[in-house]
Formats: structure tokens, C-alpha cells, sequence
């Protein structure tokens, strides 16, 4: 199983030393906070543990691992092997993209339409409402219950715990409000929102905006023109533009911010923390010849 593991910056963890490429085993009882060797599946819940200043992060390789889980995306297992050094931009993609997995997988309990201008909605736990035409809305409102859209103008919202909200059109907005809950947006002008804590906002289209207010919840857009803004007063935290655009944060928290030409190939990449003097407190900043720039 593919997950995220922090270390400190000498590779240690707990005071037992780290390599990259080696595989470790514990001969132990594999529980949560008690037993095995931890990590966690959604790459940004990694930060909830190790803070962006003092640590380093690695993909890891896990092996019998614990069915249990710890509020977010947590696990323990019996073996692990570590991989290589990711950076703050490299979870960000990670997580934009397993958060869009996480959303598209099968359940027993579905409620879909296909037609335009139709709506599906849910109120169990773990039943999950999809819908694929234009100006057609999803929701839910049971804990672990998704909901998802694909044509234009197509809202998807829940308000469960550990439930997600993914929509695909453009125009179309992703909400959620219940905690450990992510919302994504792949379409232009699509935004995607949650106020619920250790939960993250990710768009990847044109002019999409990200926003989280949530303790411990992440932002990310990878589009063009887009923005993204973290309101959380908490080094956890991080609004990062993998695209064209800016990004805005809460005093304590971190920003990551990317250049681009006009072929849209990267030409730097940095993260700031927000401290209120070199970096002002909600306030939007770009890349700009790789010096850091209130944005116009």
C-alpha cells in the first residue's frame, strides 16, 4: 500500500533512525498509536503530524496493515519501506489526485442520474449520490457518504464526516462541511470549499478557487488563474498554486507558491511561511521572477 510518512529532518522518527530504500519490520503487536510503523494515505493529513519547518517527507511502501484508523488517514502497519524524499508541491499533487480517486470508487449504496438539470441526493451514512449532466446537483448528508458531478454547472455538497465532494464541469463548485471531508474541482472557474477541520480543497481548472477554514485543512489549486486561500491560524495548514495564480494564508500557516512562463512550464517554486512581517496575513502573493510579490 502506497502512503506519506514525516520524519525529522535527520530522518528519524520517534528516535528510531531512518534510510531511504531500506524496509523495516516490527515484530510487535500493529495497532494505532500503540504498535507498527506509521504513515497516512492522503498525502497533506502528513502534516497534521510533522511541520513543514523541521521535517522532511517521504512516499513509503506498507505492508499488513492495521484496518483501524485514527480520526484522518493514519495507518500502522507490520513492515515499511521508504521511498523518496517528496516536497511540499509534490504532496500537494499527490493529494489533489487522491482525493479525485477517492471520490470516483464504487459503492453499494448509490443514487445517480444521468439526465441534465437532475439532482441526487443521500442521507444515510456511506451511500453516495452521483450525477453526470449539465446544471445537475449531488448531495449528501451521512457520515462517509460522497457526492460527485460531471456536466457544467453542477454542484456537488455534503455535510457528513469523512465524506467527499468532487465535481468535473466547469462552473461547477465542490462544499463540504463535515470534518476530515475534501472537496475537488477539476473545471475552469469551478471552486471548491470546506470549513470542517483536517479537511482539504484541491481545483485543478482555469480561474478555480480553493478555500479552507478548517484547523489542519489544505488548499491547492493547479489551474490557471486561480486562487487559493487558507484562513486557519495554524502551521498545519497550507494553500499552495501549483498553476498560474496566488495564494493567501492565516497567520501560522505556510504558502507554496509557483512561477510559470507562458508555456506554462515552471520556472520556481517556493514555500513561505506566513509571519506577518515578510508575509502579511491574508493577503494574496505571487512568484514573480522568483522573488515573492503582493498579487495585482
Amino acid at each position: 500500500m502506497k502512503a506519506f510518512k514525516g520524519f525529522n529532518a535527520d530522518l528519524t522518527c520517534r528516535g528510531f533512525q531512518y534510510e531511504e530504500g531500506k524496509t523495516y519490520e516490527h515484530d510487535g503487536n500493529v495497532a494505532l498509536c500503540s504498535g507498527g510503523f506509521h504513515a497516512v494515505l492522503l498525502p497533506l493529513d502528513v502534516v497534521n503530524y510533522y511541520k513543514p519547518k523541521d521535517s522532511v517527507y517521504h512516499e513509503v511502501e506498507l505492508e499488513d496493515v492495521a484496518p483501524s484508523r485514527d480520526g484522518d488517514s493514519k495507518v500502522a502497519a507490520r513492515k515499511i519501506t521508504v521511498g523518496a524524499k517528496i516536497g511540499i508541491p509534490g504532496l500537494v499533487k499527490a493529494h489533489v489526485e487522491a482525493v479525485w480517486a477517492s471520490v470516483k470508487k464504487p459503492s453499494e449504496k448509490v443514487t445517480a442520474t444521468t439526465g441534465d438539470y437532475a439532482h441526487a441526493a443521500t442521507t444515510g451514512d456511506y451511500a453516495h449520490a452521483a450525477t453526470t449532466g449539465d446544471s445537475a446537483h449531488a448531495a449528501t448528508t451521512g457520515d462517509s457518504a460522497h457526492a460527485a458531478t460531471t456536466g457544467d454547472y453542477a454542484n456537488a455538497a455534503t455535510t457528513g464526516d469523512y465524506a467527499h465532494a468532487a465535481t468535473t464541469g466547469d462552473y461547477a463548485h465542490a462544499a463540504t462541511t463535515g470534518r476530515y471531508a475534501h472537496a475537488a474541482t477539476t473545471g475552469r472557474y469551478a471552486h471548491a470549499a470546506t470549513t470542517g477541520d483536517s479537511a482539504h480543497a484541491a481545483t485543478t481548472g482555469r480561474s478555480a478557487h480553493a478555500a479552507t477554514t478548517g484547523r489542519y485543512a489544505n488548499a491547492a489549486t493547479t489551474g490557471y488563474s486561480a486562487h487559493v486561500r487558507s484562513s486557519v491560524k495554524d502551521e498545519g495548514s497550507i494553500a499552495a498554486v501549483l498553476g498560474h495564480g496566488a495564494a493567501a494564508g492565516a497567520l501560522g500557516c505556510w504558502i507554496v507558491l509557483t512561477e510559470r512562463d507562458d508555456n506554462l512550464n515552471i520556472l520556481d517554486v517556493q514555500a513561505f511561511k506566513v509571519d506577518g512581517k515578510k508575509v502579511k496575513a491574508n493577503t494574496f502573493y505571487q512568484l514573480v521572477g522568483g522573488k515573492l510579490e503582493v498579487a495585482s
